[in-house]
């Protein structure tokens, strides 16, 4: 009992790492697929805000999945 009361987030965060993995995995591809067809879709459309809203967050999660892989692994080292 008294170990679990020592674990701090980060150590929570990181029983995880291979989900991040996964996580990661799944922004790129998103990233991909919306970049590429971003260029066919018409400007001003809502089709089109939907396109960047989803580019900026599948960023955002990419660049916080990738993060905690680097983190994880150094700490297990």
């Amino acid at each position: 009992m008294n170990d679990m009361a020592e674990e701090t987030l980060m150590d929570a965060f990181c029983r995880f790492r291979h989900q991040f993995r996964l996580l990661f995995m799944v922004s790129v591809l998103s990233l991909l697929v919306l970049g590429a067809v971003l260029p066919a879709i018409e400007r001003g459309t809502g089709t089109y805000v939907i396109t960047i809203i989803q580019l900026v967050t599948f960023a955002v999660t990419g660049s916080f999945s990738f993060g905690m892989m680097v983190i994880c692994s150094r700490r297990a080292d």
